[in-house]
């Protein structure tokens, strides 16, 4: 499914920091996405956080844009000793919720992340009862591996190998 929303993306820049600052001391948002508990962040703060998070040489992570507004932001990170990398993925705009948007960004980062082909795996972490992320995985291949409780949060692991998503595969 394709959605009505135009949308794009480059590499975060720490300029983009001040326009995730309502997102993060967003506390619903923050209960969607997070196990850890609430907090809310100065931009000193946040952008100290964004600062070391950016200096991470093997990370990535990317802002979605529509038009020049930004709308959301993907994370990319390797995990040591493995062909496997951590995705995560934020809609920070409340109103693009439940649009398709989260799938479609996610179908394309995969299909980009498996174009290295030292990369076997994608794997992600997600709130139990976040049932619109969970689904939008399962639509783009990822498979419940196991669950934890964090913070008294129930998590699931999810992951997708090159072989489960069909648009993966010629790689």
């Amino acid at each position: 499914m394709e959605t009505d929303i135009s949308w794009t993306y480059r590499p975060m820049q720490l300029e983009d920091v001040p326009n995730l600052l309502d997102w993060y001391n967003d506390p619903d948002l923050h209960v969607t996405a997070n196990a850890k508990p609430f907090q809310s962040y100065t931009l000193k703060e946040l952008t100290d956080y964004w600062k070391d998070k950016l200096g991470r040489p093997k990370y990535r992570y990317y802002a979605i844009l529509s038009g020049n507004k930004l709308i959301g932001r993907v994370g990319l990170k390797p995990i040591r000793g493995t062909a496997s990398v951590e995705y995560s993925v934020m809609i920070g705009e409340s109103v693009l919720h439940s649009r398709g948007l989260g799938t479609e960004i996610t179908r394309k980062m995969i299909e980009e992340t498996f174009e290295d082909p030292l990369i076997e795996s994608v794997y992600l972490t997600v709130r139990e009862d976040n049932k619109r992320a969970i689904r939008c995985y399962e639509k783009c291949g990822f498979r419940y591996l196991g669950s934890f409780v964090e913070n008294g949060v129930t998590m699931l692991e999810m992951s997708v190998t090159r072989m489960d998503v069909p648009w993966a595969k010629a790689n």
